[in-house]
């Protein structure tokens, strides 16, 4: 027989969905690190990875917990998108540095910085939207934490076509071509992924409003 929890389902949940969005702006941080100190990459990646392996725990964690709930403070369902949907930009971002590895990338360029930048801002606002989450009398906080995730998620759009048309103008290296236009990818994904924890977000205050 399924052993139950009786503890409040606010606190067990919305504590999970904090740490993960915590964990997730320390793997934001490290990988802006990375980006601006192109340096002692294996073991940069390494702790990327790391802070990775972390968040998979807490999904585990949460997919332990929920079936021995009686009680949740928001849909089943939607506890799972939440802490599955911070977990997949976690992944976008150790993604991205062991690319950054693959590749043998040692300087650099200028719109991947700013990516960069972009994905740290985008993991801070998720963090702050998690966090008020739980008080329905905030939703109007976290719901213009996600609109600048969205204003993010934009920007990350331009950078990516201005670095791609940096990189069609100076293309007589295709290696140097396809390497980067991949990172430039990798990281302008990891910002649609960071949106896309944003939209589930707003669908559960909207739900729950």
């Amino acid at each position: 027989m399924a052993k139950f929890s009786f503890l409040p389902g606010e606190v067990k949940f919305y504590d999970y969905f904090e740490r993960a969005s915590a964990n997730l702006v320390e793997g934001a941080r490290l990988l802006q690190d990375l980006l601006d100190h192109c340096e002692d990459i294996p073991n940069k990646v390494a702790q990327i990875t790391e802070v990775e392996h972390k968040g998979d725990f807490i999904v585990h964690e949460v997919t332990d917990l929920l079936p021995r709930t009686l009680i949740t403070p928001i849909d089943n369902d939607d506890i799972q998108r939440l802490i599955v949907a911070v977990d997949d930009a976690m992944d976008a971002i150790e993604e991205t540095a062991a690319h950054i590895q693959i590749y043998q990338i040692d300087t650099i360029k200028k719109p991947a910085k700013r990516l960069g930048k972009l994905i740290l801002e985008g993991a801070q606002e998720l963090h702050e939207a998690f966090g008020g989450l739980r008080d329905k009398s905030k939703y109007k906080e976290v719901n213009e934490h996600v609109i600048r995730i969205n204003t993010i998620e934009n920007n990350g759009d331009r950078i990516l076509r201005d670095g791609l048309v940096e990189l069609v103008a100076h293309r007589d290296d295709m290696f140097e071509f396809f390497r980067w236009k991949q990172i430039y990818e990798y990281l302008e994904d990891t910002t649609d992924r960071l949106e896309d924890a944003g939209d589930v977000i707003q669908k559960v205050i909207i739900a729950n409003a």
